[in-house]
């Protein structure tokens, strides 16, 4: 392709700038008397009538994480109206195929329809922190360039043969800043142990819904100082999930 120098890296790179949503979880606080219809970790989740409380397959309540509710400034597809993440902190699921986590997509809200379910006694008391939300633009890690950009992955390695991140981080770090872990919607996956983004039934990398940081005003701790990624097709509805720690 006759792409021999930083400029044209640079110029790739620019291609595939995504925006990101970049979630700061706030300390906790008091919560307020109901919080079903308010973006928020920990909680109480909002429920239609007619549901119940989420259980993992062996019958286990799980625990409620966080909620978020779309609107047009959020890097969420435009046909969520709403989702959920639960997590069952004993059997700690890793992966997609394990049992122990959910996530609920509801495509409306039903206001008129609430219902009010009391979270199971077991699961205990959790911290309520609200969410500031923020835009921030996204790139691919270095391990996941390849998969996103295959030319700039191969010009990197020619600008620098023994060396060949520094090129493609220099150029990241001038387009966008240095990027680090953080909880976000959208945008691309930061790993910490390795490029994983699932295909769809196409081929193609699965867009990134969202990863959550281990969070501490929120109590959360994946693994060992980890992150937890969902991926979402929009034409299938198929949901991925994976915790990557250090």
């Amino acid at each position: 392709m006759n792409l021999k120098t930083i400029s044209d890296l640079e110029n790739l790179v620019k291609l595939i700038i995504r925006t990101a949503t970049k979630l700061a979880v706030l300390p906790p606080s008091t919560p307020p008397e109901n919080t079903q219809l308010i973006s928020q970790f920990g909680g109480q989740p909002y429920f239609k009538k007619g549901e119940q409380w989420p259980k993992s397959n062996n019958g286990k309540n799980l625990e409620f994480i966080f909620q978020i509710f779309n609107n047009e400034h959020l890097q969420l597809p435009q046909g969520i109206a709403l989702i959920q993440f639960y997590y069952d902190w004993e059997e700690l699921p890793w992966d997609t195929e394990d049992d122990g986590w959910l996530v609920k997509i509801y495509k409306t809200i039903e206001k008129e329809n609430i219902e009010f379910i009391d979270k199971p006694n077991e699961l205990g008391k959790s911290k309520y922190c609200e969410i500031s939300f923020s835009p921030t633009k996204s790139l691919p890690d270095w391990e996941g360039i390849d998969l996103h950009c295959h030319s700039a992955a191969k010009l990197s390695c020619v600008l620098n043969e023994d060396e060949p991140w520094d090129s493609y981080e220099q150029i990241v770090t001038k387009l966008i800043g240095q990027q680090s872990y953080q909880s976000q919607l959208g945008g691309y996956p930061m790993w910490v142990q390795g490029e994983s983004t699932p295909e769809d039934a196409e081929g193609n990398p699965m867009r990134l819904l969202f990863q959550i940081d281990s969070e501490d005003n929120a109590g959360l701790m994946w693994g060992d100082v980890g992150l937890i990624y969902v991926f979402y097709d929009e034409k299938s509805e198929r949901i991925e999930f994976t915790l990557q720690c250090h």
